[in-house]
């Protein structure tokens, strides 16, 4: 009887002593493994923070942040659209504001024609000629530089202008200088007054166009090519 009760102790022991030892044989990592793996059983998984999440809440979780990557693509678009809007808005600007400074106006304001550029009296007459009375307003033709503004010989009071493409104009026989060499013009600014000063022969504008300061060409031929009509 003592013998069996002896070897029933000594059996229960054995089984102590080996389900302590299994217990000191499981780690934390251990159990994390096989919490995953239930997990993955049960259809959850596994959160950044490593606690577990049902599959609706990582489900709803992945929408979320699909959602923020979609409305940061869409806000990036729409700052790149708003963007090229402005650089379209800013060159349109820039371009009408040039047009605007490059346009070409009549020097005076309903031109009468007298006198046509050509040969006359065997010496070539370098412009046209319009009437106008003494103090008629004369206007500059476009953006450009006044480079010569007092005396010119036959030419009487005289105001040359070079323009933004090089082209330079005369104006002659004036009674009346309003702008300096150095001065910057703008299309139809007021530069002086007609007149009847050096060789003229009676009140007028005698006007001179030379591209790109060189020889004279016909101004009415000129004019016409860049919108002006006399």
């Amino acid at each position: 009887m003592s013998g069996s009760l002896g070897a029933a102790t000594a059996s229960a022991t054995v089984a102590s002593a080996s389900a302590t030892a299994a217990t000191q044989f499981v780690t934390p990592a251990s159990v994390v493994a096989v919490q995953a793996a239930l997990a993955q059983r049960d259809g959850a998984h596994t959160a950044s923070d490593g606690s577990l999440l049902d599959l609706g809440t990582a489900r709803e979780q992945g929408a979320i942040r699909a959602q923020r990557a979609t409305q940061e693509r869409e806000a990036v678009a729409a700052r790149e659209a708003k963007a090229k809007a402005a650089a379209k808005a800013k060159a349109a600007a820039k371009a009408k504001a040039t047009a605007k400074a490059h346009r070409w106006v009549a020097p005076l304001k309903r031109p009468v024609l007298t006198s046509n550029f050509g040969y006359r009296w065997g010496r070539l007459h370098a412009g046209l000629d319009f009437g106008a009375a003494v103090g008629t307003p004369l206007r500059a033709m476009s953006s450009g530089t006044v480079i010569k503004a007092g005396w010119g010989g036959g030419y009487g009071q005289k105001i040359e202008i070079r323009y933004w493409d090089g082209t330079v104009s005369y104006f002659a026989h004036l009674s009346e200088i309003a702008v300096e060499v150095g001065q910057k013009v703008t299309p139809g600014m007021f530069v002086g007054r007609s007149g009847n000063t050096g060789n003229s022969t009676g009140p007028h504008l005698h006007m001179e166009i030379h591209p790109g300061g060189g020889n004279p060409v016909d101004p009415k031929l000129w004019l016409s090519k860049h919108g002006v009509k006399l």
